[in-house]
């Protein structure tokens, strides 16, 4: 199990326990870190969407269908770091209703905590909705409002926005799940599409740990 606690987007975030109260549209920070000081006794806690069990997770991009490791995009390079790419990679090839990503991660207390999606576009401005992506924790869906993620030209040079779901939220002790879901939806026009993922941020009292599946990338291409 890993622990990584007050880091700028670059190891494991993971949300710590909503309740279940609407989220509300969030505003957008460019630099990987929140842009106010944390209150005193809150960490910051990072989790790569690349480095979650991608084992069974199916997606698809605009020409083709990718699956599993093979969702990650990017090389890890420094230049892309730069990007706003936490890690260098992010998870793209969203844009099917079997995208379902899970989250699974330990608190060692039970706590309030502000939840934050790390979100880019390639299709254009996105508002998102519940309607069209479900975020849900343990199961139970979480009503936030509107997201809206700003297009960025390509893949290659994707921009990426923190997304505030909800502050004061409620995590509970031990085992957690969060899940986001792509459901059926007009994003790409004329077909289901969905938002790249780069990370998962989490700022909370608690202790948060999680599995970090760093080998991933180095998986994609494998039969």
């Amino acid at each position: 199990m890993n622990k990584i606690k007050k880091i700028s987007c670059g190891a494991l975030m993971l949300l710590a326990g909503l309740s279940l109260v609407g989220c509300t549209e969030t505003s957008s920070v460019d630099s990987g870190v929140f842009s106010t000081p944390l209150p005193t006794g809150v960490n910051e806690y990072v989790m790569e969407a690349e480095y979650i069990d991608l084992t069974d997770v199916k997606g698809a991009g605009l020409s083709s269908e990718q699956s599993g490791v093979d969702m990650i995009y990017g090389d890890g390079t420094d230049a892309q770091k730069e990007l706003g790419w936490s890690e260098g990679y992010y998870i793209g090839y969203t844009y099917s209703i079997q995208t379902k990503l899970d989250f699974v991660f330990t608190a060692t207390t039970a706590e309030t905590a502000t939840f934050v999606l790390r979100l880019g576009s390639e299709l254009g401005d996105l508002n998102i909705t519940p309607d069209d992506m479900e975020v849900a924790l343990n199961g139970e869906p979480i009503s936030y409002g509107s997201i809206y993620v700003a297009n960025s030209e390509s893949m290659a040079q994707m921009k990426f926005y923190d997304k505030t779901c909800g502050t004061n939220l409620n995590l509970k002790q031990g085992e957690n799940t969060l899940s986001i879901s792509i459901k059926e939806n007009s994003l790409r026009g004329n077909g289901t599409g969905g938002p790249c993922i780069d990370c998962i941020k989490i700022q909370t009292k608690a202790e948060v740990k999680y599995t970090a599946h760093t080998d991933n990338p180095s998986k994609r291409g494998q039969i």
